[in-house]
């Protein structure tokens, strides 16, 4: 999803016209098909169903194609000089491109047009708690060594911050925790689901890795634990404020979040200017969150007791 919005950001940047190409399948379904050792064949339907994007021309046989794995501007510009040579036959030329990243990361505010296109309509704030969603991304980060994976610490210290903001405005919020834990402990294998050999030897994997009695410091904080990918990507990109993980989840969410503020980690794609980055240490310019939270809490409620009336407590649930 991320790289689909990443070519039709691309396009809208530099004036091509655009044309859809859905999910043909995904590799990796999350942590519940990692711990089953299965995948479902038809796991991406629902998200093409869901994420269309319109298409700004018809599929042709008559397309000059190209297929470069990459994009860059040097790339970019070699295409240009095939056609400007007259090279592709006088055909028009589709560039079927896997990896948007190397144009849209120069210029992450291309991602800005995603807004206009989301599924997801802004959610509607009068009568109740402005919702802040926490990801943390772990999954099959539990087995890999990778430094995507941001530690507890970090997304407490980042969610306190943001409570001390809005306690000091006197704004009612939520804190949602939206993250995935095993039901129980199993052996993950070299060649398990998503792994793709990417470890040497078995491991283990156990409910108390995630360590989620770290989150009980946190107010107001409502577990939403194992829920599916479509209706987890609902809440963030549909929460007035998001603590990102470095995670291409968080970033679809965020760039399909229409009115949100958006707290981002630094990792290998780049922020939007919209964005207010944090440290390691789960500091942000608070200023830069309380001018915005001053526009959240204008529709929000300051009565505690509509965060109970949140559908939300309705369909997460606390561990035990």
């Amino acid at each position: 999803m991320h790289r689909i919005y990443g070519i039709y950001s691309i396009s809208r940047l530099l004036g091509v016209p655009y044309l859809h190409s859905p999910l043909g399948r995904v590799d990796y379904q999350g942590l519940s098909a990692l711990e089953g050792n299965r995948a479902d064949p038809g796991f991406h339907h629902e998200f093409n169903d869901l994420f269309q994007i319109k298409s700004d021309i018809a599929p042709t046989d008559d397309f000059h194609k190209i297929k470069p794995i990459h994009i860059s501007m040097d790339i970019l510009r070699q295409i240009v000089a095939l056609f400007d040579a007259h090279k592709t036959g006088g055909r028009p030329s589709l560039v079927q491109l896997a990896q948007p990243h190397g144009i849209a990361d120069l210029f992450p505010d291309c991602y800005e047009v995603c807004k206009q296109i989301s599924p997801f309509a802004s959610s509607v704030r009068e009568g109740r708690a402005v919702r802040v969603a926490i990801h943390v991304r772990r999954g099959e980060l539990l087995v890999l060594d990778s430094e995507r994976m941001l530690p507890n610490v970090y997304y407490i210290e980042v969610a306190q911050n943001v409570a001390h903001v809005l306690d000091a405005l006197k704004i009612d919020y939520q804190m949602e925790l939206h993250t995935e834990v095993p039901d129980k402990e199993f052996i993950v294998q070299p060649n398990h689901h998503g792994i793709s050999h990417r470890i040497r030897t078995p491991v283990t994997v156990s409910p108390q890795m995630c360590r989620l009695d770290d989150f009980s410091v946190l107010p107001k904080l409502v577990f939403c634990i194992n829920e599916t990918a479509i209706e987890c990507l609902r809440k963030l990109t549909t929460a007035d404020i998001l603590v990102m993980s470095r995670s291409s989840l968080s970033y679809v969410a965020a760039i399909l979040n229409r009115n949100g503020v958006m707290l981002y980690h630094p990792f290998w794609h780049h922020a939007l200017s919209s964005w207010i980055t944090v440290g390691p240490d789960g500091q942000f310019d608070r200023v830069k969150l309380r001018r915005a939270a001053e526009t959240l809490g204008d529709g929000a409620t300051s009565d505690a007791k509509s965060a109970k009336t949140d559908e939300l407590t309705h369909v997460a649930h606390k561990p035990a």
